[in-house]
């Protein structure tokens, strides 16, 4: 605006002056507007700066610093920085995204264009300013980059949030836990998922008070796995503190959970490593806790684990079994061998169809590592019904010999966690009916000590299953602690009595007393008994000197493939 228009403006009937109809545009811009001299001194402003800075007056305003508006020179100095660059650069300095801290006053955030001001002839006379209030829009932000470091439910900093701390913190080594709940899966189930949210909440405010106390950082990872890093600066007992701070964690979850009308208990398996300060690796760290927490897990849960290169070595085997097991049944990885059993005259009288895997990356996994990494997992299920399937269409093929030869029947081993989920007889009664088969040809064995665990919910599947023909057998009959007690009420056909007992038995004394008394039982009882893992004559005739007319074992054959066992057994000709 020209000294011209402003007199012409002036002549107005109000006859304002100048300076009052520049203040007057001033105070009417949507921004805030100050101008500085060469000693960077306000010379002026309008009056939204006045109100954002607390002054109540442009008089009170003239001849300060920005030291006046600030509470600290800290505040102040880089206001002053950007000042004295524009002056001696001579160049504007636009788009400054700068906070506003006044005392008492809420934080606001600026985005200020800083330009020189200069004579006609070109000369500095000082610097002139404007801002835009732009807090809404930082705050904005600010919500939306907290809520991706953040975990909604508990309030918790993130995995995001927490590789970013193991990454930005200075430190010279760290510590790093991994912790997963224990049975959370089944509250979750059972109790539903609100409750499952209130637990989650509950165990993070305890989690939180140890982490304050080590002045530890604790985040969610996400679902029911909790971490806590701790940094050091330097190695002095850094192992005791994590060693202490999983203590706490495990102590704190022994205590009952009131949660409304309910009350439950809860474990954690945790899985410790240390990181070291010059490397920062959040994957190194990260796969290192999480392969010690799933050998704490393997190894009875409720524990924790210090990662080590040998566990590395095992735990990450086990970390791929998990991984690859979940799709070993879509990828035709599974696959059933038998084993035939034999009485007493050699003559075939029944199967076990025994599940195997073969990973295409790790090769022959033995059921004794994937089957109970099935029972932790809860994969058990979907395992367990492939196994019945494939052995009844096994079955179906042998139909016509089965005519010939009604008592013969085949043995699936059922996991006592199958036998929680009533369903099981249905889905073995439907198909049986599907495939035309005779329930007294299938027999399922059930292993003893798993057994005591769920002896109610078995106990209910097993009347289930005998009540539609399905023989019953319990499997490594002798390894359990209370078989005596509670033997005589279950629906049961047949004892096998375990290979523990029988390697070595024509020369073992107390095991020959021990087989006896079970024979002996068993008799008393109406049951049948066999032997599994019968290898040698010698041990053959021991068992048959003591009574045991049943056998299966490597003397008369391993397990093989179906097409194998109707060549060599059945007589068929494929």
């Amino acid at each position: 605006m020209t000294a011209r228009h402003l007199n012409r403006m002036c002549q107005s009937k109000e006859q304002l002056s100048a300076e009052q109809l520049l203040r007057i545009v001033l105070d009417t811009i949507p921004l805030r507007v100050f101008w500085k001299d060469l000693d960077l001194n306000f010379l002026g402003a309008n009056q939204k700066l006045l109100d954002d800075i607390g002054f109540n007056s442009l008089d009170d305003l003239i001849g300060e610093s920005d030291y006046a508006i600030f509470e600290t020179p800290e505040e102040a100095e880089p206001k002053r920085d950007d000042d004295r660059e524009v002056i001696q650069s001579g160049e504007a300095k636009l788009d400054i995204e700068e906070a506003l801290p006044i005392q008492g006053k809420r934080l606001k955030w600026l985005r200020t264009n800083k330009v020189p001001m200069k004579m006609p002839d070109g000369k500095i006379i000082g610097v002139l300013g404007t801002y835009q209030d732009i807090t809404a829009e930082v705050e904005y932000r600010q919500l939306i980059e907290r809520q991706a470091l953040i975990d909604p439910l508990t309030e918790l900093a993130n995995r995001r949030n927490l590789q970013n701390q193991i990454l930005e913190s200075e430190y010279t080594l760290a510590g790093l836990l991994f912790i997963d709940l224990d049975r959370f899966k089944h509250i979750n189930d059972t109790l539903g998922h609100s409750v499952g949210d209130i637990l989650l909440q509950t165990i993070a405010k305890r989690f939180q008070d140890i982490a304050d106390t080590n002045d530890a950082m604790l985040a969610r990872l996400g679902g029911d796995e909790f971490s806590i890093f701790k940094t050091f600066d330097d190695h002095s007992k850094i192992k005791d503190t994590l060693e202490s701070i999983a203590k706490s964690i495990i102590n704190v979850l022994n205590k009952p959970i009131h949660l409304g009308h309910h009350v439950v208990s809860i474990g954690a398996s945790i899985g410790i490593t240390t990181i070291n300060g010059h490397n920062k690796s959040t994957k190194d760290g990260f796969t290192e806790a999480d392969l010690a927490m799933y050998s704490a897990k393997i190894n009875g849960r409720n524990n924790y684990r210090f990662y080590t290169e040998d566990l590395g070595v095992s735990a990450k085997r086990l970390h791929n079994l998990y991984s690859y097991l979940h799709h070993a049944i879509a990828n035709n990885e599974l696959y059933l061998v038998y084993q035939p059993q034999f009485n007493a005259t050699n003559t075939l009288i029944g199967a076990e169809a025994l599940v195997r895997w073969n990973n295409p990356k790790l090769g022959q996994v033995s059921p004794d590592e994937f089957i109970p990494i099935a029972e932790e997992s809860g994969m058990i299920h979907e395992l367990g019904e492939w196994v019945i399937r494939e052995a009844l269409d096994t079955l179906v093929s042998w139909k016509s010999w089965l005519a010939l030869n009604p008592d013969f029947k085949l043995a699936v081993n059922v996991s006592s966690k199958q036998l929680e989920h009533r369903n099981l007889t249905s889905y073995i009664k439907n198909n049986l009916s599907d495939r035309g088969l005779n329930a007294k040809h299938v027999e399922i064995e059930i292993t003893e000590s798993l057994l005591l665990e769920q002896k109610t919910y078995g106990m209910a599947s097993m009347d289930e299953l005998k009540e539609i023909g399905v023989n019953i057998a319990i499997d490594d009959f002798g390894t359990g602690y209370s078989s005596l007690s509670y033997l005589a009420t279950l629906p049961l056909n047949k004892l096998k009595v375990d290979r523990s007992f029988v390697s070595g038995l024509h020369t073992n004394d107390t095991n020959k007393k021990l087989v006896e008394t079970m024979i002996n039982l068993a008799s008393g009882l109406g049951l049948n008994v066999i032997a599994e893992g019968v290898e040698t004559l010698d041990e053959k005739h021991a068992l048959e000197s003591l009574g045991c007319t049943e056998f299966q074992g490597f003397l008369f054959s391993k397990p093989i493939s179906a097409i194998k066992f109707e060549r060599q057994y059945l007589h068929k000709d494929i």
